[in-house]
């Protein structure tokens, strides 16, 4: 029998994403008001002196400034909606694959893991197993797809993926990890949530 579920996770925004996301918005500010009185500065610069009369370039220096402004905010808000990130989980029978989902619209590929080839994959706070996810060793690599929610459901594979050992964090639902658990019995311990 096949199996194929998907699950989408949004993450929160930690710290980092908020101070980028504040730099963004204080870097527009500066800019746009610098461009303003630069624009202010070339209109006064070409206007005539003796009959105040305005040359064109100084309107048009005007006009391309306002569309620059423009350009800059419309690409502020594309690079604070890049901060909107989601993790969708794809299980396909033994594989588990991770997409990123930036701002509801573009998509990559992160990882795939056979999840019969894991050497453990149990909750975060699991004592009992979690001594890999607790004590990564030198030289083994931490990929972080969880949502950082509180609901402490964040869940870690411990498994050999392109020829290096990787622990990986993600959040998955309940009938996910009973569908993995019939993938890899012995590696993967449910917890009840």
């Amino acid at each position: 029998m096949d199996i194929f579920m998907e699950y989408l996770v949004a993450k929160k925004k930690d710290t980092k994403d908020k101070l980028i996301i504040a730099a963004i918005i204080v870097g527009g500010v500066v800019i746009s008001l610098a461009m303003f009185v630069l624009m202010f500065v070339v209109a006064l610069a070409m206007t005539n002196a003796q009959d105040g009369s305005q040359n064109p370039i100084g309107s048009m220096s005007f006009s391309i400034g306002c569309v620059l402004v423009f350009l800059l905010w419309y690409c502020a808000v594309l690079l604070i909606n890049s901060r909107s990130v989601e993790y969708e989980y794809i299980l396909t029978n033994n594989e588990l694959d991770i997409d990123k989902v930036m701002s509801k619209k573009g998509r990559k590929h992160l990882i795939t893991v056979d999840v019969k080839e894991a050497q453990c994959v149990a909750r975060i706070d699991d004592d009992e197993h979690n001594s890999a996810y607790k004590n990564v060793p030198s030289g083994v690599r931490v990929l972080d797809y969880s949502a950082h929610s509180s609901n402490g459901y964040t869940y870690f594979i411990d498994a050999v993926i392109e020829g290096e050992r990787t622990i990986v964090l993600f959040e998955p639902t309940g009938k996910m990890l009973d569908a993995l658990w019939k993938s890899n019995p012995r590696n993967v311990h449910r917890t009840d949530n």
